[in-house]
C-alpha cells in the first residue's frame, strides 16, 4: 500500500480512540460487558481488577464485584494472556481455553523436558495426573492445595507452586477456575460444578486465536504486531498467524508517521477530531489497569522520564492519574482504621482542572469499597 493512501493519524486522535474503546469516555453498561470488551482485566491483585471495571461501569461497588465473581458467576477468574490471572466474562471461557490450548504451561514443558522436579514422571504421567486431579476436583465443591496434599495422589512438590503448579494446567485445559478463598488459602472449582449451565463449545484453536486478535484490535487499536505479541505473550509465529487470518479486517494507519493497524470498522471513528483537553475524562486508574498493559511502547501514555515511577521492578505497575489520555502522576490507597487513605504523587504540578477533580474521585474510590475517605494527600 502506498504511503500516500494510508490514513495519517495524530497521537492525540489515537489516545482519544483508545480511551473510547477502553470504556473510559462512555462507560460500558455492565461490568460483564466491560470485561468482555477488554478481553479480561488483570487480576493478580483482585481489587485492582475490580477498580478497572469500576472505572468503566456505572455504580459498581466492591461488594457488587464479588457478587458477580463468586455468587452470580457471570465473571470468572482464570489464567489468561501473558500467563497472568484475569477476570473474564464467563461466556468467554471456551474461547480463551481454545486460544490457549496450543500453548503449554511452564509445568507441562518441564515435565516434557524431564526437569529435576519430574525425574520419575514422563509427559504422559503428568497428563494422567492432571486428569486424576480433575476427577477429584469434580467430586468436591472446591479444593485448595492443602486438600490436594491429603488426597492420596502422588503429586511432586513443585506442582504445589503458588504461581500455578498443577492448577495452572487444570485451568488451561478447561477443567478448573479460581473459586475464591477459604480461610487464607485460594481454592479452585471444577467448571462443571462452578458453571454447570455454561455451554462448553470451544472453537478450533486457529479460529479462537483469530477472534482473540480481533478482540484485541477492537479494544486496544491502533496497535502494532509488537504490541499484540506483548499483550498475548505468545511466540511470534503464532501471533503472526492470528494477524494473517485477520488481515482482511485490518486497516493500516500512520500514527505520527509510525505504522499501526486498526479494525476497518473503527477507522472512521479514529479519524474524528478529539475534543479540547479539559473535556477529556480525568480518572484514577489503579494498578495493572488494561490501559497500561496492552502496548509494548509506553511513551504514548507516560513520558519516558517517568516510566520507572509507573513500571516498577518485579513486574509491578502503579496506578496513574489520567488526564488528556496521559499519566500525570501515580496514586495508591491504604486502609487505615475504618477508612481509606489515598496518596497522589504528581510528576509535576497538576493542571488546575485536574487538581480540582481529585478530591471527588478519591471520595468515589473510598465509596466503592464502602468506606469513608479518611485522608487524601497530594504531593507537590
Amino acid at each position: 500500500m502506498a504511503t500516500s493512501t494510508v490514513p495519517q493519524i495524530s497521537i492525540e486522535q489515537m489516545r482519544w480512540f483508545r480511551l473510547r474503546r477502553s470504556g473510559l469516555v462512555k462507560p460500558y453498561a455492565t461490568p460483564v460487558a466491560a470485561a468482555r470488551a477488554l478481553m479480561g482485566v488483570q487480576a493478580q491483585i483482585l481489587p485492582a481488577a475490580a477498580l478497572a471495571l469500576w472505572n468503566r461501569t456505572p455504580r459498581l461497588t466492591y461488594a457488587g464485584f464479588e457478587d458477580l465473581l463468586y455468587r452470580r458467576r457471570s465473571l470468572v477468574k482464570l489464567w489468561g494472556q501473558r500467563h497472568t490471572l484475569h477476570v473474564y466474562d464467563s461466556r468467554d471461557w471456551p474461547l480463551l481455553h481454545a486460544a490457549r490450548s496450543v500453548n503449554r504451561t511452564w509445568w507441562e514443558r518441564q515435565a516434557e523436558n524431564g526437569d529435576y522436579a519430574f525425574q520419575n514422571y514422563t509427559l504422559e504421567d503428568y497428563r494422567r495426573l492432571v486428569e486424576q486431579v480433575a476427577e477429584l476436583l469434580r467430586t468436591r465443591k472446591t479444593m485448595g492445595r492443602s486438600d490436594l496434599r491429603t488426597s492420596g495422589l502422588d503429586v511432586p512438590e513443585e506442582l504445589y507452586n503458588a504461581w500455578g503448579g498443577i492448577f495452572a494446567d487444570l485451568v488451561r485445559q478447561g477443567y478448573a477456575c479460581h473459586a475464591g478463598r477459604v480461610g487464607n488459602e485460594g481454592h479452585f472449582a471444577h467448571r462443571e460444578r462452578w458453571l454447570p449451565k455454561l455451554a462448553w463449545d470451544p472453537p478450533a484453536p486457529a479460529e479462537a486465536n483469530r477472534a482473540m486478535a480481533a478482540r484485541y484490535f477492537a479494544a486496544y487499536g491502533p496497535s502494532t504486531t509488537r504490541d499484540f505479541l506483548y499483550w498475548r505473550a505468545i511466540n511470534r509465529g503464532d501471533a503472526q498467524a492470528s494477524l494473517d487470518a485477520l488481515a482482511s479486517d485490518l486497516a493500516e494507519v500512520r500514527v505520527d508517521g509510525a505504522p499501526m493497524h486498526v479494525l476497518r470498522a473503527g477507522l472512521a471513528t479514529l479519524r474524528r477530531r478529539p475534543p479540547d483537553a479539559e473535556a477529556w475524562p480525568v480518572r484514577l486508574l489503579y494498578r495493572f489497569d488494561p490501559y497500561l498493559l496492552a502496548h509494548r511502547d509506553k511513551g504514548w501514555v507516560v513520558d519516558p522520564a517517568h516510566y520507572n515511577a509507573v513500571w516498577r521492578p518485579a513486574g509491578h505497575i502503579e496506578g496513574i492519574v489520567l488526564a488528556h489520555g496521559r499519566g500525570l502522576g501515580t496514586w495508591r490507597y491504604d486502609r487505615k482504621g475504618k477508612g481509606l487513605a489515598i496518596q497522589v504523587t504528581p510528576f509535576a504540578p497538576l493542571p488546575a482542572y485536574v487538581a480540582q477533580q481529585i478530591p471527588a474521585l478519591a471520595e468515589q474510590v473510598a465509596a466503592f469499597f464502602g468506606l469513608p475517605l479518611s485522608d487524601l494527600q497530594i504531593g507537590q
